[in-house]
């Protein structure tokens, strides 16, 4: 099992499905562009579109009781983004999460009736879409899992190496651009349990602390890390 489950992979079919009806005009939608840390939209507004990212990286989260946020995901390039328009009637709430942008994003808000009639005449669309909201559905479950049994340390090294390859840093020194209250909402943790954790790894030597960023400096020890607190049947150690 993933220690980490909170990156949403673009599913090719649906990104030139969407891609393609956009360019011939056979949905409803116009682009928008998001700076860095602009909200796409928050808590308790009504949305009324499926947004379409083109480029960037949008974060997906949640308020706990106790004030701190919780990434529930993070959406990529050629990834969908909001489907309350999917519910009728009364059951169409406010949306319970906040949607920021991490990085410049460019993206396409496509209308929801104009979305939900096109893919009732796309029976491959319709098919895909199941496929993809599933697999969000499934995510999220692996997620509180992963939550539940895996320690801070091993969970904190898997996100710090997922987010080495979503950002494409795939070799040494690599710059990893958040500080340590963002790397803590990513996990839903306090910053003290974040600041524990870069203890541990610089004793490993694998990161270094930057005042505002994270260096990895040795993968191989920094995978080791990471697996180090689970046995051979994926099951996290008592060690």
């Amino acid at each position: 099992m993933e220690a980490i489950s909170i990156f949403i992979q673009p599913h090719e079919e649906i990104s030139r499905a969407i891609e393609e009806a956009i360019q011939t005009q056979a949905i409803k939608a116009w682009p928008m562009s998001l700076k860095s840390g602009e909200y796409l939209f928050r808590e308790g507004e009504n949305i009324r579109q499926t947004f379409y990212i083109s480029r960037g990286l949008v974060r997906l989260s949640s308020n706990n009781i106790d004030g701190r946020s919780k990434t529930v995901f993070f959406h990529k390039a050629g990834t969908l983004i909001g489907f309350q328009w999917l519910n009728q009637g009364n059951e169409r709430k406010p949306s319970i999460l906040n949607a920021r942008a991490t990085s410049t994003c460019e993206l396409f808000a496509i209308d929801g009736k104009s979305f939900f009639d096109y893919m009732r005449g796309n029976g491959d669309l319709s098919y895909w879409m199941c496929e993809y909201l599933f697999k969000m559905l499934s995510l999220q479950a692996r997620e509180a899992v992963n939550a539940s049994v895996y320690p801070v340390l091993q969970r904190f090294a898997a996100l710090v190496l997922a987010l080495t390859r979503e950002l494409g840093s795939l070799q040494a020194p690599a710059i990893v651009p958040f500080s340590n209250a963002e790397l803590a909402e990513m996990l839903g943790v306090h910053p003290n349990s974040i600041a524990n954790a870069i203890t541990s790894l610089r004793k490993s030597d694998c990161v270094e602390k930057q005042r505002s960023f994270l260096v990895v400096t040795d993968f191989r020890k920094l995978k080791n890390v990471a697996e180090s607190l689970i046995d051979s049947d994926g099951i996290p150690s008592h060690e």
